[in-house]
C-alpha cells in the first residue's frame, strides 16, 4: 500500500485494506530473491476478500473458468478465461485495491508471482533454446513456453534471475545446473524454482513414456 493510501486509511479510523501477502486465499509458496510466489484457490461463487496489489504481478490459470473482477468498488463482467492464460500487470507505484469472484461452477486455480523490485527491472536477452517460445513480457516478467515433443525431447537454458517453472500436462524430468540428480516435475504440486546466473542452466526432458508436454516458465526480471 503507498504511504498516502496508508494514511488516509487511518484518517479515517479504518484498518489498511491487507496486501495479497494478508489474503487467506492466496497461499505463498515460496519467496525467492525478488519474487513471491502464491497459489490462489476458489470455490465456485467464492471470493476473495479485498486486498492491494502494489508490485507487479503476473498470473497464470491452471484451471479454466469464469472469473469477475471488483476494483475501485464497481464489479466488472463475468470473464471467462482459458487453462494456461497468463496476465501481466504494473501497479508497483500505482496501487491497487480488489476482489477477486469465481462467478463460473467449476473450482478455479491459478498460480500468481509478485516481483518486489521497486525500480531497476532488469532487461536480460530472450531466451533461444528448443521448444522454448516467449509469449509474453513486461518491464518485470517474461512468461515461456516449452512444448516438448519427439522432435524436440529436452531443451536446456539459462536464466538470468530468478525463475518459476510449473507443469501444465505431460510427464518431465528436471536437472539444476550445480551437478543435482534429476527429479520429476509432479503435476500435483506442479513446481519447481531454479537458481539463476549464468553458471546456472537448467535442463527439462520428457519422461515417463509422455508424447508431449507443456511446461511454463515465469522470470522475474
Amino acid at each position: 500500500m503507498s504511504l498516502v493510501a496508508a494514511c488516509v486509511a487511518t484518517a479515517s479510523g479504518q484498518q489498511p485494506t491487507p496486501t495479497m501477502n494478508q489474503e487467506p486465499h492466496h497461499k505463498r509458496l515460496t519467496y525467492v530473491r525478488h519474487m513471491r510466489v502464491f497459489e490462489l484457490a476458489l470455490a465456485p461463487g467464492e471470493s476473495t476478500g479485498e486486498y492491494t496489489l502494489d508490485h507487479d504481478s503476473a498470473i497464470i490459470a491452471l484451471t479454466e473458468g469464469t472469473v469477475r473482477l471488483h476494483r475501485g468498488g464497481a464489479a466488472g463482467e463475468p470473464q471467462k478465461i482459458e487453462r494456461g492464460r497468463a496476465d501481466l500487470g504494473q501497479m508497483t507505484g500505482e496501487p491497487v485495491i480488489q476482489r477477486l469472484e469465481n462467478a463460473g461452477t467449476t473450482p478455479l486455480r491459478a498460480i500468481v508471482v509478485e516481483n518486489l523490485r521497486d525500480r531497476g527491472w532488469t532487461m536480460p536477452a530472450a531466451i533461444a533454446a528448443p521448444g522454448t517460445t516467449l509469449r509474453q513480457e513486461n518491464r518485470s516478467f517474461a512468461v515461456y513456453d516449452m512444448r516438448l515433443n519427439a522432435a524436440n525431447p529436452r531443451t536446456n537454458h539459462t536464466h538470468q534471475n530468478a525463475v518459476f517453472v510449473f507443469l501444465m500436462s505431460g510427464g518431465v524430468e528436471a536437472q539444476g545446473g550445480g551437478g543435482e540428480f534429476s527429479f520429476p516435475l509432479d503435476p500435483a504440486r506442479t513446481w519447481w524454482f531454479p537458481g539463476s546466473g549464468t553458471d546456472q542452466p537448467h535442463t527439462i526432458e520428457l519422461v515417463g513414456g509422455s508424447s508431449d508436454a507443456h511446461v511454463i516458465c515465469v522470470e522475474a526480471k
